[in-house]
């Protein structure tokens, strides 16, 4: 049994060599609001009273008289589709200011204003700076109409890319996910609990990050593919391992990141992966937003454990306060206001397994008759779940499955 989880690391350490990337260059999943707000920015107020009598009446257009003021802008006023800034200003120039604007926003469409006097510097920036467009004053009302229209579609192409790209990514991440949990359902029921769960503790601590948050919860368990079932069973019951099982264990982030490293945008989601397990000790930068995610991650698979030890609620917060340092301050407090994980959650009921509907979460784990898991305790009843029931009764000539089921009814806690 050990030789068989060795080797099958190996194979996919293998694996991962031959398709390792060289660097992991990702931004955000979730695409910004599509907008077709302008920003005309110039430190000459007379062309900017012009720009807006002139183009206000087609374009919706904010003004800005500086660099400085056109970023305060932009953060309190965007997103915006087209910046069109002078290159000519005091302090900080059209193309230091778009420089800056790069840095909050990569799909905003830039272009430049400038003199003849000025063309050929501004030129270079042009071709340095990722911007679409040089244009010379004076520029018509004709000529900036046009070049602002032009400049939307290529706004709006660039947004439709994206936004295809996101829609994929989470179709990608979720059929994933169902697979996944289709081939090791123990592990995974566990994942999709912890996910639920760090996702009610991210909302009591406000943070913000919670897609990461979300994808981390679950892939931190993709190491678990590597054993047989028996291994992932003691390991679920927390009982004792050989010392090579351990090993493989510490290695499962080693795992996640080979996979997901050929994923576009999960850079951080890996950075949070590695730091769930790695150090149990109160996060040292409590300013960072990845350190916060793992240790709010840490202290429901914690609970989660717990759990499935079987431990009445009480006895889980007993045990979890004793070691409050390894959580982020103001954690356990969080945990103890989550409907649902808090003292006197909801009621559990026995129902007939022919009469469970979407949203009921489970409260034991579903078994065939010969002691196979189908689904672990805390699955979400949802449509892929309801599937998986009839093809067992379709495969098998007599029910395979119990008549009846332990669950929450209506859970509160979000499914998938």
């Amino acid at each position: 049994m050990l030789e068989k989880c060795i080797s099958l690391m190996s194979l996919i350490r293998k694996v991962h060599l031959t398709n390792k990337v060289s660097r992991c260059d990702y931004g955000r999943m979730q695409s910004p609001q599509t907008s077709s707000k302008i920003l005309f920015v110039d430190d000459e107020k007379s062309i900017l009273s012009g720009l807006k009598l002139t183009m206000g009446r087609k374009f919706n257009v904010s003004l800005a008289s500086s660099g400085a003021e056109a970023l305060e802008v932009f953060k309190k006023e965007g997103p915006f589709a087209v910046i069109v800034a002078d290159f000519l200003m005091p302090r900080m120039n059209g193309a230091e200011f778009l420089k800056e604007i790069r840095k909050l926003d990569q799909e905003v469409v830039a272009m430049i204003l400038t003199g003849a006097a000025n063309f050929e510097v501004a030129a270079d920036a042009v071709r340095t700076g990722g911007i679409f467009r040089l244009l010379s004053k004076p520029c018509s009302g004709t000529q900036m109409k046009e070049n602002l229209e032009e400049a939307l579609r290529h706004y709006q192409t660039l947004r439709a890319e994206k936004d295809m790209l996101a829609l994929t990514m989470n179709g990608a991440m979720r059929a994933m996910t169902s697979i996944l949990a289709a081939a090791k359902p123990l592990f995974f029921g566990r994942s999709q609990r912890v996910k639920r769960m760090a996702f009610e503790l991210a909302k009591e601590l406000k943070l913000m990050d919670q897609w990461r948050l979300e994808l981390a919860s679950t892939f931190s368990f993709l190491g678990y593919l590597t054993l047989p079932d028996e291994i992932q069973e003691k390991i679920y019951r927390n009982e004792d391992l050989p010392e090579e099982i351990d090993r493989i264990v510490q290695n499962f982030p080693d795992f996640s990141e080979g996979i997901l490293c050929g994923i576009p945008r999960l850079e951080e989601v890996i950075k949070i992966i590695r730091k769930i397990d790695l150090d149990y000790e109160e996060p040292k930068v409590l300013d960072n937003d990845l350190t916060k995610s793992a240790s709010v991650i840490r202290l429901a698979k914690h609970y989660d454990q717990l759990a499935s030890e079987g431990l009445a609620r009480p006895m889980i917060f007993e045990r979890l306060l004793k070691n409050r340092g390894m959580y982020l301050p103001g954690g356990m407090e969080a945990l103890s206001k989550i409907r649902n994980y808090a003292d006197g959650g909801p009621q559990v009921q026995s129902i007939d397994l022919t009469n469970l509907k979407q949203g009921m979460r489970i409260q034991e784990d579903l078994r065939l008759h010969n002691g196979t898991l189908v689904a672990p305790k805390g699955s979400i009843v949802n449509n892929h779940f309801i599937s998986i029931l009839q093809n067992y009764r379709t495969s098998y000539p007599s029910d395979p499955l119990p008549p009846k089921i332990d669950v929450i009814m209506g859970s509160s806690l979000a499914a998938d």
